[in-house]
């Protein structure tokens, strides 16, 4: 599926460059780089999935202008490690300084489903400007945000999941509840999960979310 914007025409598809990069703790990760400049959107992808999912959305997002890394955790795809899943928070926060190393000044972090809790995670622990997260748990496998964790994260937060996805929309609900500062919580109808939702019935307006806060967080003020 080829993931337009309304009103917008078929733009030439932009480049890819594979990254490398090293976590804190010495895991080295890989990633897909799409377009470049000083706003950047790092994206964490769900369970079982790997970077490829979200192909589709990070061409859309580069197209819009934005500097890009679609990452594969630690133990996924093709980066290396084992499947700590604990420790995904520090994969985030190594994708956030990989861009910044590319020349940004700004990085946003759009997570699915466990990739959107290592995402409060990382947000918790060091500076973002923005997570975005779709149908996040507030636990799954060994990464957890209680309440504590989302309550520390004082950058711009939007919560999206829909409202047949199991206990997606309360979980959203609550995290959107407990959350200080910017926040946003978005349900939709249908029941798709994770990177599922920019396919689904509702993916054009989950797509338009997204983009909307990239946007306003990652461009320079």
């Amino acid at each position: 599926m080829l993931l337009t914007l309304a009103g917008c025409g078929s733009p030439e598809e932009v480049s890819t460059r594979e990254a490398r990069f090293a976590t804190a703790d010495g895991v080295e990760l890989v990633g897909d780089v799409r377009g470049r400049g000083d706003a950047g959107v790092v994206l964490a992808h769900m369970y079982p999935a790997d970077r490829t999912s979200w192909s589709e959305f990070a061409e859309l997002l580069a197209q819009e202008g934005f500097h890009v890394l679609a990452m594969d955790f630690r133990g996924f795809g093709d980066s290396g490690g084992t499947r700590d899943l604990s420790q995904l928070w520090q994969d985030v926060l190594a994708g956030a300084d990989e861009l910044r190393r590319r020349g940004a000044r700004r990085v946003v972090v759009i997570g699915a489903s466990m990739g959107g809790t290592a995402a409060l995670v990382a947000a918790s622990r060091a500076e973002l400007d923005g997570v975005a997260t779709l149908s996040a748990p507030s636990t799954f496998m060994g990464i957890a945000a209680p309440a504590e964790v989302v309550a520390a994260v004082d950058e711009p937060k939007l919560f999206v999941a829909a409202q047949g996805d199991g206990q997606a929309a309360i979980t959203a609900q609550s995290l959107y509840t407990t959350a200080s500062g910017a926040k946003r919580v978005e349900i939709v109808t249908g029941s798709d999960h994770g990177t599922d939702l920019l396919e689904g019935t509702q993916g054009e307006v989950v797509r338009m979310r997204l983009l909307a806060f990239v946007r306003a967080y990652a461009e320079a003020a």
